[in-house]
């Protein structure tokens, strides 16, 4: 396309041109030159040093001349016969025997009355441990801990040796009027108990849950007691009778029980 011709008589149609900067041309930038190479340090080359001459008489150091008394071992005898040697086995340790199970035993929800034929029974890990079991129609109650700490009570208020109290401030087996009460909630506590009834009584025992049990009394000239043993955590209950002659420290001493005498004890006279 052909360019227009600028008028010159109208200045205010007048293009502006603008004007053009001519860039000058710059020389050539010049390659850098390569860095010269680094000189390497003479490297020195270092010679063993001789080894030192052997002394005659020197029982430290290794001879290279000839020995008349045979081939010698460089290690010495010492050294050699630890090396060699080697530390005492340990003997394997033997595996601990396992603890007996309880022997069978009816459950309490199996049984209502504990007699001559049928004088057992074991609670279940559930009603051993839960509410208070309450013992009606005993005299005389004795206990033993876990920590062999043994007592008697009586329905009269008097006792002898001492009393086990359970981390809740509670006794462990007590005298409640004429009810003999036991805490289940600490039965682990309890290593074994005995209630003696009275003279042909019967034991009426109740268990949380309303579950009732009753124990035949003896036969005439015997007495009747129930016997409580704690293993394992699982509480059993026993029938068991004894002749009606005996006095309360003789009963402890032919179930076992070893009260201490305690300043203030005091006992029924008689039976």
């Amino acid at each position: 396309m052909a360019e227009r011709p600028t008028r010159t008589d109208l200045v205010f149609l007048r293009r502006r041109v603008k004007p053009q900067v001519a860039v000058p041309d710059l020389p050539a930038t010049p390659a850098p030159a390569p860095a010269p190479a680094p000189v390497s340090a003479p490297v020195s080359v270092a010679r063993p040093a001789p080894a030192p001459e052997a002394r005659v008489g020197d029982p430290g150091r290794a001879s290279s001349g000839l020995s008349l008394g045979g081939p010698r071992s460089s290690t010495p005898p010492a050294a050699s016969s630890a090396s060699g040697a080697t530390g005492p086995t340990c003997p394997a340790r033997p595996a601990r025997p396992s603890r007996p199970a309880p022997f069978p035993a009816p459950d309490v929800t199996d049984v209502r009355e504990l007699s001559r034929d049928q004088p057992v029974v074991r609670l279940s890990p559930r009603r051993s441990a839960i509410g208070t079991l309450v013992v009606t129609g005993g005299v005389h109650a004795v206990w033993e801990s876990t920590e062999l700490v043994d007592g008697a009570a009586f329905s009269t208020g008097q006792r002898m040796g001492d009393v086990v109290t359970t981390s809740g401030n509670r006794p462990l087996v007590a005298f409640d009027g004429d009810e003999v009460l036991v805490t289940l909630r600490h039965v682990r506590e309890l290593r074994r108990a005995l209630v003696v009834a009275g003279d042909g009584a019967w034991l009426q025992v109740q268990l949380p849950g309303d579950r009732r049990l009753s124990v035949d009394p003896a036969e005439p000239g015997e007495r009747v007691a129930l016997a409580m043993l704690v293993v394992d955590g699982l509480l059993e209950l026993r029938r068991v009778t004894l002749p009606d002659t005996l006095t309360p420290p003789l009963v402890h001493q032919r179930f076992g029980y070893s009260i201490p005498e305690r300043p203030g004890d005091s006992a029924p006279n008689g039976r």
